[in-house]
């Protein structure tokens, strides 16, 4: 797989109307054609050359059908380059910053970077695995006399870092975060099962849920100490909250699981930077069609 090392390199690869959908082309048929309607195998060129026609049922489909490019209301190009900014820049981009750089409608940006956050979504890597540390915490504006965990209105976040000792130094390797709707043993476990892989340790601090929520796996409890026993865990809060007040300003709580993930993808991938532009586009291909109903339901 190419890897872009800067924007230029790959805008020079995907300039061109013409150079998108042949990508699109080879994404989606490289390894045969299969009709939608029928299941032939066997197609010719359709009204255009990035359209193809089943040879026994005359079904005409075009490489961004039924993907999560279908019905774009924008240049192809300009998606590409969205994905691109999206998938490479280490905060990436808030809807309104897409409208405004693109020249596009401020909704058709939110709508398209609710179709980035699927495709990131969809390419999770695997469980948490070996050291992991788990936290719960709170996300929302500020609300008087609701500190701790009387959450209020905010969202409760479990959040889970993978750690690696490495050279004398514990650094953070894969992270994940996923609402909950408390802070009760039955919603942490939840969210640690969808998160973290049952073989891995586990490490809390002494909250009363942690060893009903962790019941049958190893698990170990320390103090949190302010945060001083946690600095890796808390550092990633740190810097998801921050992400969230500084380049989104606000998020709405039914659609914060979507940028947790978004976060989440680009943290994970962040030594390998250089190829999430072709990897994300493989997933825009692979991933069913994002209706706009669905988009703002989820």
């Amino acid at each position: 797989m190419k890897k872009y090392n800067d924007m230029t390199s790959f805008v020079e690869d995907f300039h061109t109307q013409e150079q998108c959908f042949a990508y699109l082309t080879k994404m989606k048929w490289g390894a045969g054609f299969v009709c939608r309607k029928c299941g032939h195998t066997t197609s010719v060129y359709g009204r255009t050359w990035y359209y193809r026609r089943c040879q026994r049922c005359l079904h005409d489909e075009s490489c961004t059908a039924h993907t999560l490019f279908h019905k774009i209301k924008f240049p192809i190009t300009k998606a590409f380059w969205i994905i691109y900014q999206l998938s490479t820049m280490k905060k990436g981009m808030s809807s309104l910053e897409i409208a405004r750089q693109y020249h596009i409608n401020k909704g058709t940006a939110w709508y398209f970077k609710r179709k980035v956050q699927q495709a990131m979504q969809c390419s999770s890597s695997p469980l948490l695995h070996g050291f992991v540390q788990v936290d719960e915490t709170a996300i929302g504006g500020h609300e008087k006399d609701k500190p701790g965990r009387s959450h209020g209105k905010k969202r409760v976040v479990q959040v889970a870092v993978e750690l690696e000792v490495k050279r004398d130094q514990i650094k953070m390797k894969r992270a994940r975060a996923k609402v909950i709707a408390d802070s009760s043993a039955d919603e942490i476990k939840a969210a640690i099962d969808l998160m973290v892989d049952k073989d891995a340790v586990i490490h809390s601090d002494g909250w009363a849920s942690y060893p009903k929520a962790a019941s049958g796996r190893a698990h170990f409890i320390d103090e949190s100490g302010n945060g001083s026993n946690f600095p890796q865990l808390h550092r990633l809060i740190f810097n998801i909250k921050n992400w969230l007040r500084g380049i989104h300003h606000q998020v709405s709580s039914e659609h914060l699981q979507s940028y947790l993930d978004e976060f989440c993808y680009r943290f994970d991938r962040r030594n390998q930077i250089n190829t999430c532009p072709l990897r994300l586009l493989k997933h825009f291909v692979n991933h069913a069609w994002f209706p706009y109903k669905q988009a703002i339901a989820n």
